[in-house]
């Protein structure tokens, strides 16, 4: 599953001395300010960079690193139980989130090269009972390309709070939520797509006539010795799984529970330890699992679509099979590190894992926390941190993470509580981060609410309405939220408002019931 967008919360950059370096020395230093030079223990800068991020707070979880094919780094942080203050270790198991898609094409591949599948069939040639207009047309390379103009079914309105927690069949799923009218022509443009691969995990099993846990567990993780990797279901006992949690502006939370087979599925379902991943990354460089020239095809940028706007815009895709390919340059001393990486996010956990070939590289951060809705603190504190990873290990000047400030949701907390509502929405109104997708001050207004400060919390959650009118998800939010605080006359206004907007809503329906069950009950009493 691929993150969304996120509005950046308030930081400020903190300048980290190198030890023995004094503040005149730091002055001539040929580095700008704020950067470090690796030292002679790479390890040394290593822990120190992954002590700090995990100081901010923004980062629970595992790290490795291996250069030269050898682990040169591997620690853990954080909690992996909050409840029960049990320690992250290097073999936790994360969810790896959309790092899973390259274990997807893996098996895609092979299938390929063993002349069971070939890269221009199409979704109608295995999965007969799928829209014959668009199926004829999007081929398994599509697929894997995202290139398929299937649109994300992650974006819907309603996959957050109900798709996701629904179980469904495999076809059924497809049928219902990867089969939508396209958003592009096949071939014609990059634009992400889990939908895709929730396609090619079912063409996988109806190939192959096993599970596409079966095919993974036989294909991949049995041949590498991967022991603590696997597909997860809700339902296994899984020893060592990390739980995963939301890290929000006033503490944090169990992360929202998501049926993990009918999605992500073979888009988002795998998990694993950052030593098993180092495992499958050796095995990328032989031909144990796949020869060169099908390998070739996985790490090649298909670069002869655009980007859409929102991947980046570019005018040529990096995306390969189930990887992103790159060039990074260094900021200050233009040093390019050829990269091929994919980062995940899912409820409760943020990955980020990149193989630097021509180096002989290895980095992987797992975390199992995500951030709340309307934040990326935590998703931006795990790229930075693989990022900085990767400077050290290819010797490059560093920067130490900065200090995480007071966030925006917390400034206006204390304006409300200090100064008043109308303060705090004034200043939100003139200065204040707003999420384009709606719902950026619905944290703080739960937590007003839950103060039981009811009436300013309605007041932040009636303005993301008129900031955000098309929002069904915040009307039906704010219509719960007055039910459940004795103002079922607004309730109902609210609910009647967006069955106008989505008119299939249950939840509104039946939210909508039992406000005028309420109302009429209040009303019989009365008389």
């Amino acid at each position: 599953m691929s993150p969304l967008p996120s509005a950046l919360l308030c930081f400020t950059v903190a300048v980290f001395l190198p030890a023995g370096l004094c503040e005149a020395q730091q002055e001539n230093s040929p580095l700008p300010k704020g950067y470090r030079e690796v030292g002679p223990d790479k390890v040394v800068d290593l822990q120190q960079l992954c002590e700090a991020t995990a100081e901010t707070g923004l980062f629970s979880g595992a790290v490795l690193v291996a250069d030269k094919g050898e682990v040169i780094y591997q620690q853990a942080f954080g909690l992996a139980n909050r409840e029960w203050n049990i320690a992250n270790t290097t073999d936790t198991r994360f969810r790896l989130a959309s790092v899973s898609k390259q274990f997807c094409t893996m098996l895609i591949m092979q299938l390929v090269q063993e002349g069971k599948l070939k890269l221009d069939h199409t979704i109608s040639d295995h999965l007969l009972y799928y829209r014959k207009d668009t199926g004829d047309r999007i081929t398994v390379h599509h697929l894997m390309a995202h290139q398929s103009g299937i649109p994300d079914f992650t974006s819907s309105f309603d996959y957050r709070d109900t798709v996701s927690r629904l179980s469904f069949g495999k076809d059924e799923f497809i049928k219902e939520h990867c089969s939508g009218d396209l958003a592009h022509e096949p071939g014609t443009i990059y634009s992400y797509s889990n939908a895709g691969y929730v396609i090619l995990g079912r063409i996988i099993e109806k190939v192959t006539r096993k599970t596409f846990e079966q095919n993974l567990q036989k294909r991949i993780l049995d041949p590498l010795k991967m022991k603590n990797s696997g597909y997860d279901r809700n339902e296994y006992v899984i020893e060592k799984r990390a739980s995963g949690y939301t890290r929000g502006p006033f503490g944090y939370t169990r992360a929202d529970y998501m049926d993990m087979d009918s999605s992500p599925g073979a888009s988002g379902a795998l998990y694993s330890t950052v030593v098993d991943m180092f495992l499958w990354d050796r095995a990328l460089y032989s031909d144990q699992l796949l020869k060169q020239k099908y390998r070739d095809l996985m790490f090649t940028p298909n670069r002869d679509v655009p980007e859409v706007k929102a991947a980046g815009g570019r005018p040529q895709s990096r995306y390969g099979y189930g990887w992103q390919i790159y060039a990074r340059t260094h900021p200050v001393t233009k040093h390019r590190t050829r990269v091929i990486n994919h980062g995940g996010a899912i409820n409760g956990f943020r990955a980020m894992e990149n193989r630097l070939v021509e180096d002989d590289a290895f980095v992987i951060v797992l975390c199992n926390q995500g951030d709340s809705y309307g934040s990326g603190d935590v998703w931006r504190a795990v790229v930075n941190l693989s990022t900085e990873l990767i400077h050290v290990v290819t010797g490059q000047p560093f920067r130490m993470p900065a200090k995480a400030h007071v966030s925006q949701d917390q400034r206006m907390y204390s304006m409300v509580k200090q100064q008043g509502v109308e303060v705090a929405v004034e200043w939100f109104m003139e200065k204040g981060k707003k999420a384009i997708w709606g719902g950026t001050t619905m944290a703080l207004a739960e937590q007003l609410i839950k103060d039981g400060q009811v009436d300013d919390g309605l007041r932040f959650m009636e303005l993301e309405i008129e900031l955000s009118p098309g929002k069904v998800w915040l009307l039906r939010k704010t219509a719960e939220a007055c039910l459940g605080n004795g103002r079922p006359e607004k309730a109902l206004a609210l609910a009647k408002k967006g069955l106008e907007l989505k008119p299939k809503d249950e939840k509104l329906k039946i939210l909508k019931s039992e406000v005028e069950q309420d109302l009429s009950l209040k009303s019989g009493n009365q008389q």
